[in-house]
């Protein structure tokens, strides 16, 4: 990973963004020991965040919603320690959202070309973002395969609006396992894709996710 921003920044890239795999589609026929364990996913996102306090180009981690609970679990660990630096306007932006992870406007960020980095919550399938396929089907995101509605046969305004899928993933106290007891669920939300493709339920906890909710520790 190190290597792959140096070459980034060597090249003058304007950005670097790092997918984490959901294992849907193609993504199942990748062997167990050919991907990163959860351990090492967290290891990943640590890494990330080093990096983007390093500044230089930007950063973004996609599917990997856990991201925003280590921005906000290092940052409160930096303040105990008294440690100040300079945050990325990512992290601002974060902060802006609130504890309850609302985005300020129903299809995203207002803020024109800038507006999916400027996203400010964890997984934003059917709550950001939608995906529709060339049949007009429409689905919470592209890698969550479960159907909300049809533009050929519903106006997708009433489909975003009022598909009951849509309406429990926008839902977070509907969210089971540690996800569901998790603190920081309102800005995380687990990725509903993995969730699904790996337990077949898409509000159950997310599979790749190592932290333990303060209920359960205690």
């Amino acid at each position: 990973m190190t290597e792959t921003l140096s070459l980034a920044k060597g090249l003058d890239a304007v950005a670097l963004h790092l997918f984490l795999l959901v294992p849907v589609g193609c993504g199942v026929e990748i062997a167990d020991d050919q991907q990163i364990t959860p351990e090492e996913y967290e290891g990943v996102l640590n890494w990330l965040y080093d990096a983007e306090m390093e500044g230089g180009i930007e950063l973004k981690a996609t599917c990997a919603p856990h991201y925003f609970r280590i921005v906000r679990q290092r940052q409160a660990e930096e303040r105990r320690q008294g440690v100040i630096r300079q945050r990325p306007a990512s992290h601002h932006r974060q902060e802006r959202a609130g504890e309850d992870g609302h985005q300020g406007h129903p299809g995203g960020h207002p803020g024109g070309r800038h507006a999916m980095n400027a996203m400010t919550k964890g997984c934003l399938a059917g709550t950001g973002v939608c995906f529709i396929s060339h049949r007009g089907e429409v689905f919470p995101c592209g890698y969550l395969p479960l159907e909300a509605g049809n533009i050929r046969q519903r106006p997708f305004r009433e489909i975003w609006e009022e598909s009951p899928l849509f309406s429990g993933l926008r839902d977070p106290d509907l969210l089971t396992g540690k996800c569901g007891l998790c603190e920081f669920k309102r800005v995380c939300s687990g990725c509903r894709a993995r969730a699904y493709g790996m337990t077949l339920e898409y509000l159950g906890e997310e599979p790749f996710c190592t932290y333990e909710p303060g209920v359960v520790r205690r």
